[in-house]
């Protein structure tokens, strides 16, 4: 049988992902990345959940606890640094993790991790400053169908497979679903963003969370000595926020977010002074709080398929790569299985299974009732802050945040197993 020639859009969880299991069945894969070098910027991430035994599975575990950030807990403290709740992490190797994870890391060491498991495969080509400018396909019927791909360079080729691994703002997927489908982001009313400034000797190792009136929250997390990274994020619409999202002017986001924490409240004058004058706070990253939301059926379109956040993005909702992991490992296995039995039809057949595998336990948490559920943690009352610290307490005593975010259901779910990806490993 001929190997699957397949295109890969985007270097960040999924995309890498995906081109390691393929490698293991001999296609021949591109990956390529729009930014001209490995982007390894952004924050901490963690792997929960169904993620554990798939990074596992991927042969991991050992790279990412070589580099994990050894964080002891989350904690929510009060307007003046009083620790009311603490959420001690887990240590128990297995899913179930607590806010803290005994698998955090820096997202550009994951990324190097990942990228790093097809570096050397000489079936896996990594191309980067490339950008897809269009996408036509033949007859999903036509056996030897094919995806004629254009590119921003005006090198042209066809691929088997190309798969959007680009992100909440997709490119690809835009191109996929045609010039005329919605927009399938879903503001979901508020926004979030990061920036780092010089540690101070009493800042905190744990995750820390001080909640101020209004359903905003001000937080830090500190992976070195020298760094503290602060979080922020808010409630509901902002005009200044989403004028200089439009613009892109960086000195308008950072005036922006600090005009939110005006107070001198816990560390907020400390962080928003350095927020707009210091050189490190000009990593800044801000985003509007968005879900993808696709219509069911529409994760792919005949040999084109989304993945990671480009099918189903939740922005900071604590499971973004540990669904990315799992869903590229579950469409690598449907093609692959399809592969052996059918070559002709495994690619069309392959991205269907892999919605219908996937899809359930994905958007069992999307939606206005999920909307709901956040918004109990952005209380916008000192009643409600008050509230929050009192159940916090209960639930951190209790371990009840272990699985914190997920219903039985996809508690329970358990993922595939597909040998034909253990035994090219």
């Amino acid at each position: 049988m001929e190997p699957l020639k397949v295109l890969v859009v985007g270097g960040g969880i999924a995309g890498p992902s995906l081109a390691s299991w393929l490698a293991r069945t001999g296609a021949e894969i591109t990956l390529i990345e729009r930014s001209p070098q490995l982007r390894t910027t952004g924050q901490q991430l963690d792997v929960r959940a169904q993620g554990v035994p798939v990074m596992k599975k991927m042969g991991i575990e050992a790279a990412i606890r070589a580099k994990t950030i050894h964080e002891p807990g989350t904690r929510l403290i009060d307007t003046k640094g009083q620790t009311k709740a603490f959420f001690a992490v887990s240590e128990n190797g297995g899913g179930n993790q607590s806010l803290t994870t005994e698998y955090e890391i820096m997202r550009g060491d994951l990324v190097r991790i990942l990228m790093g498991l097809t570096d050397k495969s000489k079936n896996v080509k990594h191309r980067f400053g490339t950008t897809v400018t269009s996408l036509t396909q033949d007859d999903d019927s036509d056996p030897k169908g094919k995806v004629h791909v254009g590119f921003d360079d005006g090198h042209k080729d066809d691929f088997d497979l190309v798969v959007a691994a680009d992100g909440t703002g997709s490119r690809t997927r835009q191109l996929m679903l045609g010039p005329d489908a919605p927009d399938p982001r879903h503001f979901l009313g508020g926004y979030i963003g990061f920036f780092s400034t010089i540690s101070q000797p009493h800042d905190s190792d744990c995750f820390t969370f001080c909640h101020l009136p209004g359903g905003r929250y001000i937080g830090t997390r500190k992976d070195s000595k020298e760094m503290t990274r602060v979080y922020m994020q808010m409630q509901g619409q902002n005009e200044a926020l989403l004028a200089a999202h439009k613009s892109g002017n960086l000195a308008e986001l950072k005036t922006a977010w600090a005009s939110i924490f005006p107070e001198d409240k816990w560390e907020c004058d400390r962080f928003m002074t350095a927020l707009k004058t210091s050189p490190e706070a000009d990593d800044l990253y801000s985003t509007p709080r968005q879900e993808v939301r696709l219509p069911k059926g529409s994760w792919s379109k005949g040999r084109v398929v989304a993945i990671g956040d480009a099918a189903h993005s939740h922005t900071a909702n604590g499971f973004g790569t540990t669904w990315g992991l799992v869903g590229s490992y579950i469409l690598a296995g449907e093609i692959a299985t399809l592969y052996k039995q059918d070559p002709s039809t495994a690619v069309v057949k392959g991205v269907k299974r892999y919605e219908e595998v996937y899809r359930p336990i994905i958007t069992a948490r999307q939606g206005a009732e999920n909307e709901s559920r956040e918004a109990l943690f952005m209380p916008k009352t000192a009643f409600g802050i008050w509230m929050l610290h009192s159940v916090a307490r209960v639930v951190a005593y209790f371990q009840l945040e272990r699985g914190l975010g997920m219903g039985s259901e996809e508690s329970k779910w358990q993922i595939p197993e597909y040998p034909v990806l253990d035994a090219q490993k």
